[in-house]
Formats: structure tokens, sequence, C-alpha cells
């Protein structure tokens, strides 16, 4: 600022100073109610609502800073003078805030490819939660145990991202154990029985109960069932208790984990003994040979 714009402010009257706060306060208020009006309009049309938040929020910016610079106006100072300023000031905080202006960028990238809307429960990178809000530097997530996640957009857009509710249905894998002595037979159809039997469990396309694997204490059965890309965790444990309870009631055991010792035989343990005391006699006699020496 140089002298010439000091002595303006410094000539600056009680009643442009006022003028001044007046204008500020009401002029906040103002863009407050204009944006909250302009979002409830745009969320009544077709627009994403990760769009309308993107939006308005960068509106509301633009209008704070067009305030500013009107009420420093009031002041009587030059706005060529502050242009020029804020020019200066912008240069150098544009070179220490890159990875912001770069979030920014990606956010507008973000926008117009569409990965994810709000509402979506979607993964990124390691973490995963329900889109809460795209706003113009990050990505808010809410987690199933409603924990938020605030994410850069430049992490956002980098990162592997997988969208869980694109399409309108998806496919829950499950596996259960029985016993060896099981019939695998019977029990593959008492587990398609009971997962047919779930309301959150479409029956088209049809689940897919089928012997799955040989483990170290059990039988494998997988259960691959569709259901409503909104239901997982309703439909996960709706399942899980379904063929619990058809087990029981059939008579299936579901086996602990076991351990199986076997002890190798007397000659191969005499073997051993053998070679134990012939390689002793061995180390005795040089022993002996090098104290004699």
């Amino acid at each position: 600022m140089n002298n010439e714009t000091l002595d303006a402010v410094l000539e600056t009257d009680g009643s442009q100073l006022a003028l001044f706060l007046i204008t500020l306060v009401f002029g906040i208020i103002a863009i407050k109610l204009f944006i909250k009006l302009l979002k409830r309009l745009l969320l009544i049309s077709t627009m994403d609502n990760a769009v309308v938040h993107f939006f308005t929020h960068g509106i509301e910016i633009i209008l704070s800073v067009l305030l500013v610079l009107y009420d420093l106006s009031l002041l009587n100072i030059p706005l060529t003078s502050m242009i020029a300023v804020i020019s200066a000031f912008g240069v150098a905080i544009g070179l220490a805030i890159q990875d912001s202006i770069a979030n920014v960028a990606n956010g507008l990238v973000l926008i117009g490819t569409r990965p994810f809307k709000v509402g979506d429960y979607v993964q990124i990178g390691s973490d995963e939660g329900k889109i809460e809000e795209l706003r113009l530097m990050n990505t808010v997530l809410s987690t199933v145990d409603n924990k938020k996640l605030i994410l850069p957009n430049r992490q956002v857009s980098t990162s592997r991202i997988v969208n869980f509710n694109t399409n309108p249905i998806r496919r829950i894998d499950l596996y259960f154990s029985v016993d060896y002595d099981t019939d695998v037979d019977k029990a593959v159809e008492i587990t398609r029985n009971a997962c047919l039997s779930c309301k959150k469990v479409l029956s088209s396309p049809a689940p897919r109960i089928e012997f799955y694997d040989m483990a170290s204490s059990s039988l494998t059965i997988s259960a691959w069932c569709w259901i409503d890309s909104h239901g997982y965790y309703d439909a996960f444990f709706e399942i899980k208790k379904a063929v619990w309870d058809a087990y029981k009631e059939n008579g299936i055991t579901i086996p602990f984990e076991q351990l199986v010792i076997s002890e190798r035989g007397a000659k191969t343990s005499s073997r051993r003994r053998t070679v134990q005391t012939e390689a002793k006699a061995e180390e005795e006699k040089k022993n002996h040979a090098g104290s004699g020496r």
C-alpha cells in the first residue's frame, strides 16, 4: 500500500467507516441467503448433489471477494492499487498453495468424469464410506461406524475408486465350513435353501452354491448370492444367520481347527540314536588324539 492510499484511508470519516461495516455485515448475510436459496433451487433440479455443492461453494467465494473489494472502495482505497497488490500476493500465494490449486483442478475433473455421486458407497484407495459432499478442495466420506473422512481431491482422482452402487445389484460371496464327515451334496442343498429363504437375496440371478474347497480341518461351501447394491450388510447378516440355523436344524457340524501329530517309527528313532553314538565316539577319538600331541 503506497503513501497515497494510506492517506486516503486516514482521511476516511466516521460515516464512511460505519457504511463500510454495515455493508460488510449485510453483504455477508445476503451472500449466505443467496447461496442457500440457489442451493435449494439447484437441488430441486436433476443436477447431481455433488455438482450443486461444488458450484455453490465456488459462487460463494467469488461473491465474497467482490464484496471485500467493494467495501475497500468505500474506504477511499483505489481498486487499481488493491488489484495490483492482490495480483502480487496472488503470485506468491499461488506458489505456496500449489497443492490446494491441484485439489481444485482435480475437483473439477471429478465433477466432469462423475465416478460417483452423493450417497454412493465407495472405496477410495484404502478408505471406504458413503459420499457426503464433494467440495472445491476435498471429498467428504462417512464411514459405516459414523466417522468423517476428508480426502484431498488430488488424492481421490489419483487413487483406485470402487463404486459399489453404480450398478443396481451386486454379488455377495460367503463361505461356510462343514465337517469332513458331512454329506457334501446335502450340505450344498441345505445352504441353497437357506440362502433362498432370505428376503434380501434375489431369485434372479439365482444364487450359486457349490462345494468350494478342502481345507485343513473342514470342507468349504461357497454361497454367491445377488443382492440389492444398497443392502449389502443387511443381506450379509441375514444370510449368515439363516445358514447357521439351517445347519443346526439338520445336524451339520462346523468343525474346530484340528492338528494331527504323527510319531515316527521305532526303527527311525533307533537309527538316529546309532548315528548320534557313532558321531560322539568319533569326536572323543579326535579329542584323545589331540591331547596326546
